[in-house]
């Protein structure tokens, strides 16, 4: 294999991962920020109504 096309395609997975490793941290702190907390009187209901079936 030609060595030029090894270094391109080593450099085109960094890059890939890169931007994979960024877009997966704007995620993290999208959902973190955005995240709607759950009412404990709903949980309540639900499992009382989980077996009333």
């Amino acid at each position: 294999m030609d060595p030029v096309l090894v270094k391109m395609a080593f450099i085109g997975l960094g890059v890939l991962g890169c931007i994979g490793l960024v877009f997966g941290i704007g995620l993290a702190l999208a959902a973190h920020k955005f995240a709607v907390k759950i009412n404990p009187k709903v949980e309540e209901v639900l499992e009382i109504l989980a077996g009333a079936q």
